[in-house]
């Protein structure tokens, strides 16, 4: 009897089709609906049932274009080659990841991948030193697990190469409790001084990145195109998650904008133009030498993410608020404010208590 299990993409609901009958290996197909399913399953049953039905090979090599797919190497390859460009606007960024998983698991056949290779893997994530010679963080490592469980699905869904994937069983590493460091308003007087001192450039870049709360990326890739000066406001289009949003610029952040592009003749395109035509200026080198210069401790350049989000929080935004404003599709990571947001809803019940009831 056939199994049927709906499976959520981004592109829709595809359904699976699970065959299970004694004498036979474990067949699975992946539909765009359920009648082509059932359709499926019911011819392949009865080729079961009669003895027509030919097993695939336990050594089956899928051949694509004229690329042979057996080994994991050829997999990770295959899928970085002709599928990550038309998932990700940046696909190069994984890259790294991808070269570590051909050098430790490369050499398995794709069949033969076990998710206790996986945790092997896991482990040496969790315990190998890199470059700056300290252990890798949490979501780097959830970041190099995801970026494997992805091709191995495609593996699944699209190549029908393996009836599950491995890294479904492994579990991902608990995240530390989210960052809270946010400058101070002392700090930020010190901070600002010192990016205007430097550059116009970097400071329009932090100006903006504090005043919207904006990604380090988001910011960097900004274009004239994405400015609405007629109603103040920067839009970030397509971004982590996937969506776009509109954030309000202040007034004298946006005068300053008009007089940089002025200044510097850029009429559409990229805003943070670097010296080289149509390249991006790397911002994030320039930004933590001043963070040293003026003695900023545990400052990341994220963290003007963190103190936009803090100072909303603390002038009575909600959480609601906050993802909106941060384009956070979830209120799981917003939630690191709820104890700034909870001293603004302090001091409101501080203000009203106190008129209803009598002193004791």
């Amino acid at each position: 009897m056939a199994t049927f299990i709906p499976i959520e993409g981004k592109k829709g609901t595809k359904i699976k089709a699970i065959i299970r009958v004694k004498g036979y290996k474990t067949v699975c197909k992946t539909f765009s609906g359920i009648t082509l399913a059932r359709s499926w399953a019911k011819k392949t049953e009865a080729a079961m049932e009669d003895g027509t039905y030919i097993e695939k090979p336990a050594e089956f090599i899928t051949k694509i274009n004229k690329v042979k797919i057996e080994y994991i190497s050829e997999l990770i390859n295959y899928f970085r080659d002709n599928v990550a460009p038309t998932r990700y606007a940046d696909a190069t960024k994984y890259n790294c990841m991808y070269d570590w998983w051909i050098d430790k698991i490369g050499n398995i056949k794709v069949v033969n991948l076990t998710a206790s290779d996986l945790t092997a893997c896991k482990q040496l994530l969790l315990t190998e030193e890199i470059e700056t010679g300290q252990p890798r963080k949490a979501n780097t490592i959830n970041k190099y697990l995801m970026a494997l469980s992805t091709v191995l699905t495609y593996a699944r869904d699209e190549l029908e190469l393996i009836e599950y994937n491995p890294m479904s069983k492994v579990k991902i590493v608990p995240k530390p409790d989210g960052r809270k460091r946010y400058l101070s308003i002392e700090e930020l007087a010190t901070y600002l001084t010192a990016c205007k001192k430097d550059s116009k450039i970097v400071y329009l870049f932090v100006l903006i990145a504090l005043g919207t709360g904006g990604r380090y990326s988001e910011v960097q890739t900004l274009k004239v195109e994405n400015i609405d000066f007629q109603n103040q406001r920067v839009y970030y289009i397509d971004t982590k998650n996937n969506t776009s949003r509109g954030v309000y610029v202040e007034t004298d952040v946006l005068e300053f904008l008009k007089e940089y592009l002025i200044e510097n003749n850029i009429q559409t395109g990229y805003i943070f133009k670097g010296k080289r035509r149509d390249a991006l200026s790397f911002i994030r080198g320039k930004v933590y030498k001043i963070i040293r210069k003026v003695g900023l401790e545990n400052f990341t350049v994220h963290d003007m993410r963190h103190t936009f989000a803090s100072y909303a929080a603390m002038n009575g935004a909600s959480l609601l608020d906050i993802a909106e404003m941060l384009g956070q599709t979830s209120i799981t990571v917003t939630r690191n404010y709820t104890h700034l947001s909870q001293k603004h809803i302090d001091n409101v019940v501080k203000s009203f208590v106190k008129k209803i009831i009598p002193d004791v």
